[in-house]
C-alpha cells in the first residue's frame, strides 16, 4: 500500500499517523529502543502488517496480474499507487473527513517538530508543497509519483511509464480496490498489532 491508504487502515491518532507513514524509511526490527514514541512505533508495525496482507491478499494479487509482464516485479508498486488514486477518488464513501481537511491534517501534523527518519524527512517539503496526498485524487498526481519512485530505485525500472496501465486497466483495478479496502479493514479488525 501506499500513503492514503496506510493512512486509511491506521488508527485515527497522530502518532500511529506518523508512524504509518515513516515505516518505509526505517529498516530493521521496530523495537523500544528506536527513538519514537510507542504510539509511532505501533504505526509502524500496523504499516509492515497492512504491506504483508496486502501482498498475499487475492484481490491485490489479481490486480497485480492484470498489469503487463514487462512491469515484472514492479506491478505491486504501481497498484499500490493505482489503489490511493482510486481510494482518493471515492475517500468520501470510505472516510468521514473530506480528503482536503484530511490532507490538511496529515500535513500540519508533519509540519510539527518531531524526528523523522532523514531521508523522509528530506522528501517532506517536496510531499508538502505538492499536497501530495490531494494529488493521488488526478492521474497527474499518480504520475509525478511513479516518476519520483522511478527515480529513487536503485536499479534502471519503468516505473515512470505505468500511468498507462491505470488507463488501460482502471475498471479492473477500481473493482478490486473496493472490495479490497473493507476486507483489509476487517483483517485488521479481527486481529490485534
Amino acid at each position: 500500500m501506499n500513503d492514503l491508504l496506510h493512512l486509511l487502515f491506521s488508527r485515527p491518532e497522530p502518532d500511529h499517523y506518523i508512524g504509518s507513514l515513516i515505516a518505509d524509511f526505517v529498516k530493521g526490527p521496530l523495537s523500544p529502543q528506536l527513538s519514537y514514541p510507542p504510539g509511532v512505533l505501533a504505526g509502524m508495525r500496523r504499516h509492515r502488517r497492512v504491506d504483508s496482507l496486502a501482498e498475499n491478499h487475492p484481490l491485490f494479487r489479481h490486480s497485480c496480474q492484470q498489469l503487463d509482464t514487462r512491469y515484472g516485479r514492479y506491478r505491486g508498486i504501481l497498484v499500490d499507487l493505482f489503489y490511493d488514486h482510486i481510494a482518493a477518488r471515492h475517500w468520501p464513501a470510505l472516510h468521514p473527513q473530506p480528503l482536503d481537511q484530511f490532507a490538511t491534517t496529515i500535513n500540519r501534523l508533519l509540519q510539527q517538530p518531531r524526528a523523522l527518519p532523514p531521508t523522509f524527512a528530506a522528501q517532506l517539503p517536496r510531499r508538502l508543497t505538492a499536497n501530495w496526498l490531494l494529488a493521488y485524487r488526478e492521474p497527474a498526481g499518480i504520475q509525478r509519483a511513479l516518476q519520483a519512485l522511478a527515480r529513487r530505485a536503485r536499479q534502471p525500472n519503468p516505473l515512470a511509464d505505468g500511468l498507462d496501465q491505470l488507463h488501460h486497466h482502471h475498471s479492473a483495478l477500481e473493482r478490486d480496490c473496493l472490495a479490497f479496502i473493507p476486507q483489509m479493514q476487517t483483517l485488521l479488525a479481527q486481529t490485534p498489532d
